[in-house]
Order: structure tokens, then sequence, then C-alpha cells
């Protein structure tokens, strides 16, 4: 089956289910956080014939549309302005600071009241424990409209990314302008080295713990380094003189930093973004990725090339993070 006519025979299938979610896309995390959801929530929808329905406008990254920005139309959404204020997550509808009465009003009765009036069965906090499950990571799918007979996620992960990755005529221009700045040779490794905002989420690991693997998966001694500040790239041209080291990062990036990047201008935050993706593109095409997968990148990209190609240091096995 080709890529179009699996995203076809995904759109009928998807239209023919009568419950329905709106699963709201760009809340409050970066934006690989937020695509690993939505890829989770994809799949759980097929599993439980649930139909999805995207809603991404006035997101901390939109340009101007959301995910029409960066990519090709997707086949069920909604713009419907109630889903920025009541479409969200469940820890921050826990966490907000409204008075008791406010939240019952507003999360409960208003939400209950769109639901029937809109024929809309659940929103994003209805079913975000479900497809965040760690044991979900162990479904398997039989679909026979999809070619999914007794398949695994990772696998159907797989299928969903290549078909609905597909960057809008502009976006794919910038993308390819960025991919095109960097000189790779045919066989590279990839890895992730995280920095920025990262050391308050999760364990930073050491450079030798990345080339140990390197060493072994990359005789060529050719690496493509994805992360956000370029002192890594200096460090590692430093400690490793016999390799090759290539990135996307400029030398004026010192680290990533959530908060900060969100108060950005819209312009400055769409190119970066579609540098990251660029990024990405050339980690999923390496021979091998060496990172994480308590990482979103390396969690995306476990889906995206399959445990196979990846050499994560933190588990032995891809999970739901």
């Amino acid at each position: 089956m080709t890529d179009e006519a699996w995203r076809q025979a995904y759109t009928k299938l998807n239209n023919s289910f009568s419950p329905q979610l709106v699963f709201r896309l760009g809340v409050d995390s970066g934006f690989f956080s937020e695509y690993n959801n939505m890829v989770l929530a994809m799949l759980y929808c097929l599993q439980q014939r649930i139909r999805f329905v995207l809603y991404s406008d006035r997101t901390h990254f939109a340009l101007r549309d959301g995910w029409n920005d960066f990519f090709e139309a997707f086949p069920a959404a909604t713009t419907f302005r109630l889903h920025r204020d009541y479409n969200l997550r469940p820890y921050i509808i826990g966490q907000s600071t409204e008075p008791r009465l406010q939240k019952l009003v507003k999360y409960r009765g208003i939400v209950a009241a769109y639901k029937a009036l809109a024929r809309v069965d659940y929103l994003t906090q209805d079913l975000w424990a479900f497809h965040r499950d760690p044991a979900f990571a162990q479904a398997r799918f039989d679909l026979p409209e999809l070619g999914w007979q007794d398949t695994p996620l990772l696998a159907a992960a797989q299928d969903l990314i290549r078909a609905f990755w597909r960057y809008n005529a502009q976006s794919a221009a910038l993308v390819a302008e960025f991919r095109e700045s960097v000189a790779l040779p045919a066989a590279y490794v990839a890895l992730h080295v995280r920095a920025g905002d990262k050391f308050t989420e999760a364990q930073l690991y050491d450079f030798r713990e990345y080339m140990g693997p390197a060493a072994e998966l990359a005789p060529g001694r050719q690496a493509f380094v994805l992360t956000d500040d370029y002192t890594v790239l200096e460090q590692l041209r430093a400690q490793y003189p016999g390799w090759q080291f290539h990135t996307l990062c400029e030398p004026t990036e010192r680290g990533y930093f959530h908060r900060d990047f969100v108060r950005q201008s819209p312009q400055h935050k769409y190119r970066q973004h579609l540098k990251l993706f660029a990024g990405m593109d050339i980690c999923a095409a390496a021979t091998a990725f060496i990172g994480t997968y308590s990482s979103n990148p390396g969690m995306y990209l476990g889906m995206r090339m399959g445990e196979a190609k990846c050499h994560c240091l933190d588990f032995d096995q891809w999970l739901i993070w």
C-alpha cells in the first residue's frame, strides 16, 4: 500500500467511528512532547474505534494555524475556540488555582454542555490516562483496513508518522535548506545530547557513554549531533579529535530554556521548529541513533526508526515516558 493509499484508508476508517475525541495539540510543552502524545492518542483511538479529531489553533508554537503552519492539513480537524480554555490536560486542570466552584462549573458544567451540543464524546483530559498508561506500549493492533495484523505499537506508530509527517510547501523548502546546509556522509550515527533546562527533568550522561556505542556503530567516525547547546560540540571536538561531528546547532546557541523560548516572536519559533524538524529528519536517516528514551526526541525517534536502530542509554527498550 502506498503512503497516499494508507492515508486515505486511515481517513476512511477514522471517519467511520461514531464516538469522537477532540485532541488538543500545543498546550504547554515542547513540540515533541505534544506530538508524541498525539501519536499515542491516535493509536488508542484506532484501537478503541474512536474518531480522532485534531485541534491545534492558538498554540504556543503556532505561526498562524498550528499544525497547518508546518504540515499538510490534517484530515479531521476543528477550529472551535472553546478548546483553548476547556480542552486541556488532566494535570493542568488539577493544578488550577481557580476556586473549587468555578472549576466545577467550568470543567464539568460547561464542558458537559458543549459535548452534548457538539456531539463530542471526549476531550484530551478524558482519555489522557489511557494512552499514557505504560502498559499501552505493549498493545497490538488488528486493523486489516490499515494492513495491521497483530501489529506491535511501535510498528503501528511508524506507519502513522510516515503517513502524516508531511511538510507543507513552505515548510518543506525551509527544512530542505537546513538539511542541505550540513555536508553529511553516506553513513553516520546520530547523537542526541541533552542540555539546556533538561537537567531539571532527567539525568544527563557523560560523553563517554555516547561515544562508546558510537565507536562500534560508526566505523567511519562520522556523527550528527542533535543538541541545543553549541558547548556540546566544542567539548566533543576537543575530547574526540579523530571524529567528524556535524550539527545544525549554531555557535550562538547555548541551551534551550522552554519558558524563554515561548516568549520569542512567532516567526523566530517557526524557524527554530523547522530547524529542529530538519535535525530530527537527519537523525532518522542515520544508520543508528544514540540517545535516551526518556527524552521526547528519543521517544519520537524510537517510534519513527524502530528499536533496532536505537541505542538508548537509559532503557533497553522503548517505553511511554
